[in-house]
């Protein structure tokens, strides 16, 4: 869910173009979207004791969390980015 909430597809686009020459990017973007898997499924093992129905709930509840995590991506993701490449953010101050 990292950039999928805040990216434009002409800026996706983009990313995939320059990535496509080179692996190391690519293979970075593999592993990004692996681990970004993992989270999905844990939160959805987390969350099945609270589903009553399966039929129903379940597909209501999924919605609902991928809302919630762009909601959360588009409320800290610069600043998890800005923290996970390092850089200084008292510079600009």
């Amino acid at each position: 869910m990292w950039n999928v909430g805040t990216r434009s597809p002409l800026a996706l686009a983009r990313d995939i173009q320059r990535a496509a020459r080179a692996p190391r990017t690519i293979f970075l973007g593999l592993i990004a979207f692996a681990v970004g898997l993992i989270f999905v499924i844990a939160a959805l093992v987390l969350v099945l004791p609270a589903i009553v129905d399966f039929d129903t709930d379940l597909w209501v509840t999924l919605v609902l969390m991928f809302l919630v995590a762009l909601a959360i991506e588009l409320l800290i993701g610069p600043d998890l980015r800005r923290l996970a490449t390092g850089e200084d953010t008292t510079a600009a101050e």
